[in-house]
């Protein structure tokens, strides 16, 4: 079964190192999204039906909101990854007021010198024993010698910030139903009514004007609660499975699972989190 070797979470997202040997469902982030080779079995990922082989010359650059999915380029065979997930508003707060944000141009990533130095200094601070990882420099030099800078009229497109007005009022109104209540499993077939659409009209106007469908919007926002849930609090998996409406432990298990790799229990065992240094919380 795959495994969580180190999980870090903190101000830019989260990063891991994960031991897997099965594949994910099709799946999407809100966050921009590096995975690199580390050893073993070489992995295959799909990016908007382009597949990529993720081995020791290249990796994958996801931008947020990019359905993909996983599996192993030998079914059953155990490779280890390093894979990290940067939040969009962290990303753009680093960067320089004129130069935008970041986006990433290809899904493919030629491992460079450079990229493999920062891989292997991020993989070794995972590893490490130090209760104070100082990732932020390191995963900041990892996105930018992975991305391009963008103008500022893709920024929102990035961040996934778009106005009210740029959506439909129907696909508006599911998104924040879908982010706020992640334990009602009837919300898209009720706001599609209330809207006075058929099932299949609203899920393509929901997937045209948000980039992904209205399911896998709300596997992301269940799966974003029960990370919350998981590194925030000391809640019970059976506790956190129940308050986000699923039947039983073992469902919400294989559903976490399916779309992170291994189970909550794993995922937690290896848990840390760093907070902001003590100079830059005072400014925020």
């Amino acid at each position: 079964m795959s495994r969580a070797v180190a999980v870090c979470h903190g101000p830019f997202g989260r990063v891991s190192i994960y031991d897997l040997d099965r594949p994910m469902v099709v799946h999407a982030h809100r966050e921009a999204h590096l995975i690199f080779f580390l050893d073993g079995s070489r992995g295959l990922v799909t990016v908007n039906d382009h597949t990529v082989r993720v081995d020791p010359f290249m990796g994958v650059a996801i931008n947020p909101w990019e359905p993909h999915n996983f599996q192993p380029e030998q079914p059953g065979s155990f490779g280890l990854f390093l894979v990290i997930y940067l939040k969009p508003e962290w990303l753009a707060a680093q960067a320089m007021p004129s130069a935008g944000s970041l986006v990433f141009p290809s899904s493919e990533l030629v491992l460079t010198r450079e990229l493999a130095a920062w891989r292997d200094q991020a993989v070794e601070m995972l590893l490490s024993q130090h209760r104070d990882l100082n990732l932020a420099p390191v995963l900041m030099a990892l996105a930018q010698a992975s991305s391009e800078p963008i103008g500022p009229e893709l920024v929102s497109s990035l961040l996934h910030d778009t106005s009210a007005g740029a959506l439909d009022r129907r696909v508006l109104r599911a998104c924040r139903l879908l982010e706020q209540h992640t334990s009602s499993e009837g919300a898209l077939a009720q706001i599609a009514r209330e809207a006075g659409l058929s099932r299949a009209h609203f899920f393509k106007l929901f997937r045209q004007q948000v980039g992904v469908t209205p399911t896998i919007f709300a596997n992301t926002a269940r799966i974003d609660a029960a990370l919350e849930r998981i590194v925030l609090s000391n809640d019970p998996v059976t506790s956190i499975s129940h308050r986000l409406g699923f039947s039983g432990q073992s469902v919400f298990t294989r559903f976490f699972t399916a779309h992170v790799g291994m189970a909550p229990r794993d995922y937690r065992r290896v848990l840390r989190t760093v907070s902001l240094p003590q100079a830059q919380a005072s400014h925020v």
